[in-house]
C-alpha cells in the first residue's frame, strides 16, 4: 500500500434489511480497487437463514434499532480515525443514526430507508413487505423476502439472475426493527428513527434510483432538504431499490468516486486557504 493510500481514511459499510456483510461486495471491492481499507460489518442476528435456530430467531425479532446503532457506533469506534460510512437501505438509516453520536470523515447514504418524520410507507413499499405485515404482533416475529418480494420492490431494474443471487443471500429480519421503521414512523416524536442531523457535521451524499419502489427517490429527496448545503443528491435514472449492485452499479460507482474526489479537493483548498 503507498503512502498516498495510506492518507485514506477507513471505510465501513453497512448493509441493510435481511442481508449480511456479503450483501455489499460489490461496494467493497470497489472500494479496495480505489486503495482504501475496507471494513463490511455484519448486524446483530444477520446469521445465514441455515445457521438461525429457533433461540437466535426469537432474540432478532426483538432486536431493535437501538441495538443495531450501538454496534455500529462500537464498529466506528474501534477504528483508528474517524471513517467514511457507507450504508445501504435500512444500513443508510443506521449511518446517519451513528454519525449522529460519532464523528464521521464522510456519510455516503444508498437507498436510504426514511427517519422518522419523513413518510416512508407508500404502497409500492407495503407490497414489497408483503405478508410480513400481516404478522402480528409483528415485534415478536421474524421478517423474511421472498422472490416476488425481490422481483417487484427491491431489484424490479435487475435482471433474473441479479434477483435469484439476492434472494440466495438472504436471511432473517427483526419484526421489531421493521416495526419500527415502518408502523414506527407515525410517531415521529417517540421513534428512535428520528435523525437529529444538525448533529451530522460531515459531508453527505445520497444516492438514490428513480425506479425504486420501496424507498422512493422521493424520500431521498426529502432527507437531502434536511441536510442542505453539506449534503449532495445524485439520482440515476431507471435504478431501483438494488443500488449495491447489478446493471446500475457502474453509475453509482462513477458518481461516488467522483463526489470523493470532489470532496477532497474541496477539503485541500480549505486548509491551504487556512
Amino acid at each position: 500500500m503507498t503512502d498516498e493510500n495510506n492518507c485514506k481514511p477507513p471505510v465501513l459499510l453497512v448493509h441493510g434489511m435481511w442481508s449480511d456483510e456479503n450483501t455489499l461486495h460489490e461496494v467493497h471491492q470497489a472500494f479496495s480497487e480505489q486503495g482504501y481499507e475496507v471494513h463490511s460489518l455484519r448486524l446483530p442476528g444477520h446469521c445465514p437463514k441455515q445457521e438461525h435456530t429457533p433461540a437466535s430467531k426469537a432474540r432478532l425479532a426483538r432486536t431493535r434499532l437501538q441495538d443495531y446503532v450501538d454496534h455500529v457506533v462500537a464498529q466506528v469506534k474501534a477504528l483508528p480515525r474517524a471513517p467514511i460510512l457507507v450504508g445501504h437501505s435500512m444500513g443508510a438509516l443506521l449511518a446517519q443514526l451513528t454519525a449522529a453520536r460519532v464523528p464521521c470523515e464522510r456519510l455516503i447514504l444508498l437507498s436510504s430507508a426514511a427517519p422518522a418524520g419523513i413518510f416512508g410507507l407508500s404502497w409500492s413499499a407495503i407490497r414489497t413487505l408483503g405478508r410480513n405485515m400481516l404478522r402480528f404482533p409483528l415485534w415478536t416475529s421474524v421478517t423474511e423476502l421472498g422472490l416476488a418480494n425481490i422481483q417487484y420492490g427491491v431489484a424490479n431494474a435487475q435482471s433474473l439472475a441479479v434477483q435469484q443471487e439476492i434472494l440466495a443471500g438472504c436471511t432473517y429480519e427483526s419484526g421489531m426493527a421493521t416495526f419500527q421503521i415502518t408502523l414506527g414512523s407515525f410517531m415521529p416524536k417517540r421513534a428512535f428513527s428520528r435523525v437529529d442531523t444538525d448533529r451530522i457535521q460531515c459531508p453527505v451524499l445520497i444516492i438514490g434510483g428513480t425506479a425504486d419502489r420501496i424507498t422512493p427517490i422521493a424520500i431521498q429527496r426529502k432527507i437531502a432538504e434536511r441536510f442542505g448545503d453539506q449534503c449532495q443528491l445524485v439520482e440515476i435514472p431507471g435504478c431501483c431499490h438494488w443500488s449495491v449492485g447489478g446493471k446500475y452499479f457502474p453509475q453509482v460507482q462513477a458518481a461516488l468516486f467522483e463526489w470523493l474526489e470532489q470532496e477532497s479537493v474541496e477539503t485541500a483548498d480549505t486548509a491551504m486557504a487556512g
